[in-house]
């Protein structure tokens, strides 16, 4: 496994490797569909075959319990699931009120991320054009010993697929490969930090005494839905009062729950603390007071200057970086 500042670095300049969420699991059945709408907060109702899209999923109460990564292929849906246990044992529940069913595939996901990571995975598509695989679209696989689904995503804004297959030698593999374009598998520590640049949740640091409103989640959840869903209180939630904006700070980043002043006012925390990485500057992502909670202020947290910044607060490589082109 790579240090944290290698990690960093293969997730911006290369490819950085990991295993992504808690279980993979099938929702299947002839309600399938509705099932799956039940259990996400996020719409999935124009999702069409062969494509995913990310979703919080909540409890009961409409608190965050995690995220999740939902791909529609033509037989059912596979959702990798990033929460705890608890969350699949009260989806079981769900389930037992539709003719559908939730199944623990035996998968595993694993992620490769990164200006590079289309190098990493292109061996394992086959015949076909890893440039032709567009954002959010999925393709079943079957090359060279690896079945299973590759989809085009990502967490870091930078290039990013995720392979979902039960294939024993699969990490190694893609490791190996990662490493031949000078990346290699990360420390998972890491992803805080290229996350908040970018703005993917944080979990459950972010969400932590927070509305999703102030916690800036709420782009997971389809917030217009008139349907219920698991947590459809969320959409009640009162406008918020305090916003969450990321910060680089002077040298390494203060402990969730550290004091942001304004001069002798205080003005808010620390929400999510991240790893520096390496990096010239710390970042955390701070719950500000309104109207504090945007970039561009000057704030001090622990005695040091905190930037407030807008995100991405780095430029992506990727962004000026074709696919398929070595």
């Amino acid at each position: 496994m790579l240090s944290l500042e290698s990690s960093y670095a293969a997730l911006r300049e290369t490819a950085g490797v990991y295993s992504r969420g808690t279980d993979v699991i099938a929702i299947r059945g002839a309600e399938r569909a509705e099932l799956a709408s039940k259990l996400m907060a996020k719409s999935i109702e124009f999702v069409s075959s062969n494509t995913c899209v990310d979703s919080l999923v909540l409890n009961a109460d409409g608190s965050v319990a995690g995220t999740v990564l939902v791909i529609h292929t033509d037989d059912d849906y596979i959702v990798v699931v990033d929460a705890d246990a608890a969350w699949i044992d009260s989806a079981r529940e769900v389930a037992a009120e539709f003719d559908a069913e939730l199944v623990s595939t035996g998968q595993r996901a694993i992620a490769v991320e990164g200006p590079r990571s289309w190098e990493v995975v292109d061996p394992f598509f086959g015949d076909e054009d890893i440039a032709d695989l567009l954002l959010n679209e999925a393709n079943e696989i079957d090359h060279d010993g690896v079945t299973g689904i590759i989809a085009r995503v990502g967490t870091t804004a930078e290039f990013g697929y995720l392979l979902i297959t039960d294939a024993t030698n699969a990490l190694d593999r893609i490791r190996t490969e990662a490493e031949s374009v000078d990346g290699g598998e990360i420390d998972p520590a890491v992803l805080g930090r290229v996350r908040a640049e970018t703005n993917f949740p944080v979990l459950p640091e972010q969400a932590a005494d927070a509305t999703v409103l102030e916690a800036g989640i709420a782009w997971l959840i389809s917030m217009e839905r008139d349907d219920e869903f698991v947590g459809s209180s969320v959409l009640e939630v009162a406008a918020p009062v305090r916003r969450t904006v990321a910060a680089l700070i002077d040298g390494d980043c203060p402990a969730a729950g550290t004091d942001v002043f304004d001069g002798e006012t205080k003005v808010g925390r620390v929400q999510v603390a991240t790893e520096r990485a390496g990096q010239e500057t710390g970042l955390a992502l701070l719950l500000l007071d309104d109207p504090y909670g945007v970039p561009g202020l000057e704030l001090t947290v622990d005695g040091r200057t905190a930037r407030t910044v807008s995100r991405p607060c780095i430029a992506p490589k990727s962004w000026a970086t074709q696919i398929g082109v070595r």
